[in-house]
């Protein structure tokens, strides 16, 4: 998967105020804190709903990122990897809508969990970029 993808999900140079030219680059940005604007450009970029980020962002963690210039690290983490596997899932499928409806629907690969709400860690982050890399060559199992 190209950083650059999860970038652009996130709003690019134009969100967050610089260009970024290797993964590490943008790791060290997610440290630092994303601006929350990332958070609105993840939403548009991924037609996630509120209800939607509730499955893998704390619902209290939205209501305090308003208002704010600036995400924690943690959530600036958690949307990060939302922006990457919703990146992924588009090279994928091709389409956004496509995307979105594979996201949000219970998956026989992921022992019939949504997808979604695998996103609340790392590891259930690269479970899900894992099927659907699996997709993407051809892999159904």
């Amino acid at each position: 998967m190209d950083f650059s993808d999860t970038f652009r999900a996130l709003g690019g140079a134009a969100v967050l105020g610089k260009e970024v030219t290797s993964e590490a680059e943008l790791v060290e940005r997610i440290e630092q804190g994303l601006p929350t604007a990332s958070l609105e450009r993840l939403k548009r970029y991924t037609r996630l709903s509120d209800r939607d980020l509730t499955s893998f962002l704390p619902r209290r963690s939205l209501v305090g990122a308003a208002g704010k210039e600036w995400l924690s690290r943690d959530l600036s983490d958690r949307v990060a990897r939302a922006a990457s596997v919703a990146a992924l899932a588009r090279r994928v499928f091709g389409d956004p809508d496509a995307a979105l409806e594979w996201l949000r629907t219970p998956n026989r690969a992921l022992d019939g969990r949504v997808p979604l709400a695998l996103l609340k860690t790392g590891s259930g982050a690269d479970l899900v970029k894992e099927v659907l890399l699996r997709i993407e060559h051809g892999i159904y199992d």
